[in-house]
C-alpha cells in the first residue's frame, strides 16, 4: 500500500478528478433499481408465471443497492458526510435490512485488518480452496446456515445490534409499506413482500456468496479486480463492485470511477508486479474460480 501511494503521488497523472463525487448518480441508479424492483412485483401481479424471473431481478437489484450502501459507509455519495448518511438512512440501508453505522464499523474492520483471521469480519478461511474444486467449495458456504440467514434478515439477524437500530429498520418498512398501500394496494405491498423475502433467501443469498469469493477467497489473503464486462458482471458484480482490488488500493473512489481509476493503477509497477487481475468468472485459464485454488490467474 505505501509502495502504491508513493507511486500514484508520483506518476504526474492527475488522480484527484476520480475522487470527485457527483450526487445525481447514485440518485439515478437508486431510482432505477427501485423502478426494476417495483415493475417485477407489478409483472408478477399480472402474470404470476413471471414469479422466478421477477425474482432473479429483484435478488440481483438487492445486490446492486448493497454496493451503493457499501459506498455510502465511505462517504463516497456526498462530500458532506451529513448529506451521504441521510440519503443511506433515508433511501439504502433499512431497505436492505441494514444499519449504516453497524455496516461502516465493520467494513472500517475489514478494510483495517484485511485477511487477518481473528480481526478482519469478512476473512473467508482459505484452506478448504486446497481440498475440494470451486463448487464443493461454493456450495459448502451456500449451505451454512448462519450465512444464509445473514442473506436473509441483513443486520437484524445478528444478535448485538441495538435495540434502538432494529426499532428505526422496522419504523421504515411500516412507514414505507404505508405509503405503497395507499397507492398499490394491500395485494401489491403483500406480493412485494414475499418476492423481496424469497429473492434475498435464494438470488440474492447466491449472488452474495459468490461474490465474496471472488473478492476474497483464495489460499492467501487478498484482493482482486475482474475486468470482464458483461452479463455475468451486471449479475454478480453490479456497480463496478468487480474492481474490489482498486477499491481496496484507494477506498475513496466512487464506485462510477472505478474502471478509469483502474486503468491509471494498471500503469504503477505495485500493481501491475503485485495485484491480481481476472478476465472470466468460470472459464479459462484466467478465470476468478482458478484464484480460489492457486491465488493466480493459472
Amino acid at each position: 500500500m505505501s509502495a502504491f501511494r508513493a507511486q500514484l503521488q508520483a506518476c504526474g497523472v492527475p488522480y484527484l478528478p476520480l475522487l470527485e463525487r457527483k450526487l445525481w448518480k447514485p440518485l439515478r441508479d437508486i431510482a432505477v433499481d427501485g423502478l426494476v424492483v417495483l415493475l417485477a412485483v407489478a409483472a408478477t401481479r399480472c402474470w404470476y408465471w413471471l414469479a422466478p424471473m421477477a425474482i432473479v431481478a429483484i435478488g440481483n437489484r438487492q445486490r446492486a443497492l448493497g454496493n451503493i450502501l457499501h459506498d455510502a459507509g465511505h462517504g463516497n455519495l456526498h462530500r458532506s458526510r451529513r448529506v451521504n448518511d441521510a440519503i443511506a438512512r433515508l433511501l439504502l440501508a433499512p431497505l436492505i435490512f441494514a444499519s449504516l453505522s453497524h455496516y461502516r464499523t465493520t467494513h472500517f474492520r475489514h478494510h483495517l485488518y484485511l485477511g487477518d483471521p481473528l480481526r478482519d469480519p469478512d476473512y473467508l478461511h482459505p484452506l478448504e480452496s486446497r481440498v475440494a474444486g470451486w463448487r464443493e467449495n461454493y456450495l459448502r458456504r451456500v449451505f451454512v446456515a448462519r450465512n444464509w440467514w445473514g442473506s436473509v434478515a441483513g443486520h437484524l439477524g445478528m444478535g448485538k445490534l441495538p435495540i434502538r437500530s432494529r426499532i428505526a429498520i422496522a419504523a421504515w418498512w411500516l412507514g414505507c409499506m404505508s405509503l405503497i398501500t395507499s397507492v398499490a394496494g394491500t395485494g401489491f405491498v403483500g406480493c412485494f413482500l414475499i418476492l423481496w423475502l424469497v429473492a434475498r433467501a435464494t438470488i440474492f443469498h447466491l449472488i452474495l456468496t459468490f461474490r465474496e469469493m471472488c473478492d476474497h477467497f483464495g489460499p492467501v489473503p487478498f484482493t482482486r479486480d475482474i475486468l470482464r464486462r458483461g452479463l455475468w458482471t451486471e449479475l454478480i458484480h453490479p456497480r463496478n463492485n468487480g474492481y474490489h482490488l482498486t477499491h481496496h488500493l484507494l477506498p475513496a473512489v466512487p464506485y462510477y470511477h472505478l474502471p478509469a481509476a483502474q486503468r491509471l493503477f494498471s500503469t504503477l509497477p505495485a500493481y501491475y508486479q503485485s495485484g491480481r487481475t481476472f478476465h472470466s468468472y468460470l472459464l479459462g485459464e484466467g478465470a476468478v474460480v482458478v484464484g480460489w485454488r492457486t491465488g493466480s490467474p493459472a
